[in-house]
């Protein structure tokens, strides 16, 4: 256990269960009952109590990392804030990647536990930012990926990063509800504070770009959607018009590929011939009757670099 006295309060950092008997002694029996709220929960919890003026407490817990690729490889940390005192309990720096000593020193100027709490939850955005700040490259390389190189990799690659950006706003989130909460609990007092200021806006900052980024993708899935759906018909259009240019030659190949004892074609001295002058010539008025409605589109055309369309 490490305690922090700080100018007028105190700060209870805890990674053993043993080390709340200790607080619990001096800090009195409420934060037993906190203890067995929190214990072996695995999941955001938020808890108010306001049942008594200037003794109001906000604790619960929050998922503050998360890996993208695996649903129960988080880290979770549990917090008991009162007006005097902050408590933490199984919160590590170093899973943040940031300076310990520069978090401490950063705690010691908040004048109040709100602040000391609002400074940790402004270091986790920070961690959550610059992974977003990844993120970022890694889309505007799928944003070109889409043009270049347009397959069914890249539309699962879109889709793993819509993904990977509903994680990211599911771990923010209840950042939001604890700013709420804490305006709640204490009043809006304490939102006069440039601590509190700051990592609001840290934590709006960061909802932000993933509401923009968000819109990005679901314009690059409309995008993908409407270019497949374009290249689907022009298979099929494809498809239908082969199917049709060829029934001449199915047709008359299937009339005198017939058994039948009398033909006369098959007396005939130029019956070869005149059957392969009728089959190309049916097949040229079927070709020209369709491209004269206007049916080919651009099926001759050969397909330009680059183009979704073309």
């Amino acid at each position: 256990m490490k305690r922090y006295r700080l100018e007028n309060w105190d700060w209870f950092q805890l990674l053993k269960e043993a080390d709340i008997q200790k607080v619990s002694f001096e800090k009195g029996p409420l934060i037993n009952t906190w203890f067995r709220d929190i214990k072996g929960n695995r999941s955001n919890y938020l808890h108010i109590d306001t049942s008594e003026e200037d003794q109001e407490v906000l604790s619960g817990s929050l998922i503050y990392h998360r890996e993208i690729d695996k649903r129960e490889d988080y880290e979770i940390f549990h917090f008991f804030l009162s007006r005097d005192t902050l408590i933490t309990y199984d919160y590590k720096d170093n899973s943040l990647h940031i300076d310990g000593n520069n978090l401490l020193k950063e705690i010691k100027h908040a004048q109040t536990p709100i602040e000391g709490f609002m400074v940790i939850l402004g270091k986790v955005m920070t961690d959550i930012l610059y992974h977003i700040d990844a993120y970022e490259q890694q889309l505007e390389q799928l944003i070109w990926d889409v043009k270049q190189r347009n397959s069914i990799k890249t539309l699962d690659r879109v889709y793993q990063s819509r993904h990977e950006l509903l994680v990211w706003k599911n771990v923010m989130i209840p950042f939001l509800e604890i700013r709420y909460s804490l305006e709640e609990a204490f009043g809006e007092e304490i939102t006069k504070g440039k601590v509190y200021a700051r990592v609001t806006k840290r934590i709006e900052r960061g909802l932000i770009l993933v509401e923009e980024y968000q819109k990005e993708l679901n314009n690059l899935v409309d995008f993908e959607e409407v270019v497949s759906q374009h290249r689907g018909n022009e298979i099929m259009k494809t498809l239908t018009v082969f199917t049709t240019i060829c029934t001449p030659i199915m047709a008359w190949g299937a009339l005198w590929g017939m058994n039948f004892e009398i033909m006369p074609e098959l007396k005939w001295k130029f019956g070869y011939v005149f059957s392969l002058a009728i089959i190309i010539g049916s097949t040229v008025v079927v070709y020209f009757y369709l491209k004269s409605r206007g049916w080919m589109g651009d099926l001759l055309k050969a397909r330009k670099k680059n183009s979704f369309f073309r």
